[in-house]
């Protein structure tokens, strides 16, 4: 049986800012830009006031390493954008800060175990893309990322243009995916990753223009063109792979550079009698938490760092954090199946949206219990976009209408086997679904 069409996504084809706000379900949404992810405590209680003053309370840990203030009226976008602006995380313009997409190493200047700590390269390439005009032209989801190494690596996190730290001096500089899939180019200099960076988005741009159907990624271009005549638009800035093993006794395995910790986040968690860690991860289900929790962590740190994982890192937490993050109902532990849940923001946060995506996951967790314990992740969308995990998921359930498609092993939108079942009858069809995969049924 052919499922009906399910409600259409909106293509907006951008991604909102404080400059370009997007209007949602709840108001407006402002994405705000953190150079190197590194946020000061004042910083973070400010932003907790505005979020609390003129927005509707929640705020969004992104993906990209951005906060994101949800619920502004119109009439306040001003205050807001002059406070933010204050704070130094406003560009000149929209176009300006659009290109500013740059992840940066959550854990660096944390671990000694890093190649390097590559904050001062990230802010510098924050600001050199803000003031490059010639890079405004860029997609609005073209991204660059900066790794140190070390516990918080980024291996797992695909971008456009990779930076990944082999020793304190140099980058390997690769294109279009994760550590392991991304196309590599060459060697560059720590002190000329901005220059390099700036080519290479000079380069994306004309050689793409060049081509019948402009691809809108790095990875794109790769494929289409090889690397060979994107390396050409840099060599001054680049050194050839093969001397890697010959620059300063470096080894041949990139990886070694890198730690164990798999996502969603580093274990710097502190632990029973030992001695308090530096610093301490706070996920939240489905990276939303509320201003006042926000406020309450800074409070109970000197430093926050925002992660690609959707949590916080406290940077030297108060002895009381752990119980303060708690009471906020922050998650504390790698074993919390909450982590298993990935979902949107569904009705109310999406004028797409037809369902409390956040209520159907969170009643999945309850009734599935340790099934959980078998499968990486379920997703709830809320359209076909997908935009809290477009990729396959363990366990999909598409909202349309009210109702939910729901597929294993599946995309948001693709073909489902089990269709139009209420909220109540996903939850148990995928529980059922989760008995049969553990069980082999």
């Amino acid at each position: 049986m052919k499922p009906p069409a399910a409600n259409q996504p909106r293509r907006r084809g951008t991604c909102p800012g404080v400059l370009a706000p997007m209007q949602v379900g709840d108001g407006f949404l402002l994405r705000v830009r953190v150079p190197a992810g590194v946020l000061p405590a004042g910083h973070a209680r400010r932003i907790a006031e505005l979020g609390e003053r003129y927005g509707n309370g929640l705020i969004d840990l992104s993906h990209r390493g951005n906060l994101q203030l949800r619920g502004v009226p119109a009439d306040a976008l001003d205050p807001v954008t002059d406070a933010l602006r204050g704070m130094g995380y406003v560009s000149s313009d929209a176009a300006s800060e659009a290109v500013r997409n740059v992840l940066c190493s959550p854990t660096a200047g944390l671990d000694p175990a890093a190649a390097m700590d590559v904050r001062a390269v990230a802010r510098t390439l924050d600001a050199r893309l803000a003031e490059d005009k010639g890079l405004h032209g860029l997609p609005p989801k073209f991204g660059w990322l900066v790794c140190g190494g070390g516990i918080g690596h980024l291996a797992e996190s695909s971008t456009d243009i990779r930076f990944d730290a082999v020793d304190g001096e140099w980058f390997r500089v690769s294109l279009g995916g994760t550590l392991a899939k991304a196309a590599p180019l060459g060697l560059c200099r720590a002190a000329d990753a901005a220059d390099a960076a700036s080519a290479l988005g000079r380069a994306f741009l004309e050689l793409r223009a060049a081509l019948p159907e402009p691809p809108r990624r790095m990875a794109g271009l790769v494929a289409a063109i090889g690397t060979e005549e994107i390396g050409k638009r840099l060599a001054p800035l680049l050194s050839p792979l093969a001397p890697m093993e010959r620059i300063k006794g470096r080894g041949t395995h990139l990886m070694d550079r890198f730690g164990s910790a798999a996502p969603p986040y580093p274990d710097l968690l502190p632990g029973g009698e030992k001695e308090q860690a530096p610093a301490m991860v706070t996920a939240f289900p489905f990276g939303r938490l509320t201003s006042a929790t926000l406020a309450a962590l800074a409070a109970a740190c000197a430093e926050i760092r925002i992660s690609p994982w959707r949590a916080l890192i406290l940077v030297a937490p108060s002895p009381d954090a752990e119980t303060i993050a708690g009471a906020r109902g922050a998650i504390l532990s790698h074993s919390d199946r909450r982590l298993k849940l990935t979902a949107c923001s569904g009705a109310g946060g999406c004028d797409v949206g037809t369902t409390d995506t956040h209520a159907a996951a969170l009643a999945i967790a309850d009734r599935a219990g340790p099934l959980l314990d078998h499968v990486r992740m379920v997703h709830v969308s809320g359209c076909a976009k997908g935009c809290a995990h477009p990729a396959i998921a363990d366990v999909t359930l598409t909202a349309r209408d009210g109702v939910y498609d729901v597929a294993l092993n599946a995309k948001p939108g693709d073909a489902a086997p089990h269709i139009g079942l209420s909220p109540a009858d996903a939850v148990a069809r995928v529980a059922e679904l989760l008995t049969e995969e553990s069980t082999g049924a």
